[in-house]
């Protein structure tokens, strides 16, 4: 187990590291956890972000990148199938895992954004910074902006794929924490879904 005690950044869905550079696939500063235990690449702590065992403003920034669709079979496709060596056997190629079998429904999903952001305002310290990354392929960019009840949103930039914008649009999305904000709400219920939806 790698707790990397002087680590300043978390990623709290590091899967492959795709987001990093090469050097910060490995670096010191950086703490990658993930509840995937399937990866090729491990992550240095396997954990659950929602439910942490890290002390109260443990980290200065957070970065956060969730499935963004639900519904899906595992191992039913490239972006549902976490190991590398299985997606080369099943489909002769391998790509970026992207965790779409984890969750069987849009509540499901929307509850576990809604619990990682009240666990990223417990584990950040006063001046904490947290980044999202959200592709609206399933659910619009909106509706989750909304779940994050304890950040104060900054900073929106799109992403383009290969020089382009697509249809399905992605962002990086920028929040400091909204001091004494935050909520004892253990999950999102139907009548916050609604909310959510109007």
């Amino acid at each position: 187990m790698n707790t990397k005690s002087e680590a300043i950044i978390l990623d709290a869905t590091a899967a492959y590291r795709g987001i990093w550079s090469k050097p910060g696939k490995t670096a010191e500063e950086i703490l990658f956890i993930d509840i995937e235990d399937e990866l090729d690449f491990k992550p240095d702590l396997l954990m659950d972000c929602t439910e942490t065992e890290f002390p109260d403003g443990r980290f200065r920034q957070v970065f956060f990148d969730p499935p963004h669709r639900y519904g899906h079979n595992r191992n039913s496709g490239i972006h549902q199938t976490p190991s590398k060596q299985l997606q080369k056997e099943k489909w002769g190629s391998t790509g970026s895992y992207y965790g779409f079998d984890k969750y069987k429904t849009k509540k499901d999903l929307m509850d576990f954004v809604y619990r990682a952001q009240q666990e990223f305002y417990r584990i950040t310290d006063e001046s904490g910074v947290l980044w999202v990354k959200w592709s609206e392929v399933a659910i619009k960019l909106p509706e989750i902006i909304k779940l994050f009840t304890n950040w104060k949103h900054l900073i929106k930039f799109e992403i383009a794929y290969q020089g382009r914008i697509t249809k399905n649009r992605t962002w990086w999305l920028m929040f400091i924490k909204n001091r004494g904000a935050a909520k004892n709400q253990s999950s999102l219920d139907e009548n916050d879904l609604k909310r959510e939806r109007t």
